[in-house]
């Protein structure tokens, strides 16, 4: 049991969120989905692939012929969806923003166009669902915006098994076991709420850490995170109906 705890905390799917690059999300773009037979995506920076003119950030469309442009590989996910660069989001405004953001930049919008911006539109349209994916959910933000803020530094998530919390792994090995016990959605319940308790606790602590200008003080905070949306999505599997 202790060993599947520690797997599952550890596994980028715990986060419920898989990275096509931690950092510098659009450079993966960039680098291996220039499209087939068509000019390389042009470099961050780089000017219209069709009139020649410069766009500015976010530049989504050229400002001078409307062509929809490659993705800009100097945007962050925040950035990308116009969002400011911190852990507290409104998850309503970051859906809007997506959702803005797809309607124009969807391929079904771009069915008659030309195919270097059908090829682009598929691209910014994957990218925009990436964002939203990574900072949906708090602790998948969390990792992210550490990523971010430390770069040269290792995932958090990273360290050994040794290092776990003792405390923290008798925490939630007692939950799991009062999980696996429950015989009612009633006692279902009541292991969420304790859940969804200590991860509101963990989330206003890692939000300080970023506000204040630590982020290393936010890495055994998210690590911590990591245990308790496990679990948390074990009740969440039990609450679903059968």
């Amino acid at each position: 049991m202790l060993g599947a705890l520690l797997r599952a905390a550890r596994s980028p799917l715990s986060t419920g969120w898989r990275p096509r690059a931690l950092l510098r999300p659009a450079e993966a773009w960039g680098r291996a989905c220039g499209p087939r037979g068509l000019r390389p995506i042009p470099a961050a920076g780089c000017c219209c692939w069709r009139c020649g003119v410069a766009p500015e950030p976010p530049g989504f469309f050229c400002p001078s012929c409307q062509a929809l442009q490659p993705p800009d590989r100097r945007l962050d996910y925040f950035q990308l969806l116009g969002l400011p660069r911190r852990f507290p989001l409104d998850p309503g405004r970051l859906r809007e923003a997506h959702r803005r953001l797809q309607r124009a930049l969807h391929p079904d919008n771009f069915g008659r166009s030309s195919e270097v911006e059908r090829r682009y539109s598929e691209l910014q349209s994957a990218l925009l669902n990436e964002a939203f994916a990574a900072l949906l959910r708090p602790l998948s933000r969390g990792l992210y915006l550490l990523a971010l803020e430390l770069p040269d530094e290792p995932p958090a998530g990273a360290e050994a098994e040794a290092e776990a919390d003792p405390a923290l792994l008798g925490a939630v090995l007692e939950l799991n076991e009062r999980l696996a016990e429950a015989e009612s959605q009633a006692d279902v319940r009541r292991v969420a709420a304790s859940v969804e308790a200590r991860l509101r606790q963990l989330e206003e602590k890692v939000a300080l850490a970023f506000e204040q200008g630590r982020p290393r003080d936010a890495r055994p905070l998210l690590r911590r995170m990591k245990y308790w949306n496990s679990i948390g999505d074990r009740v969440k599997e039990r609450l679903l109906p059968r």
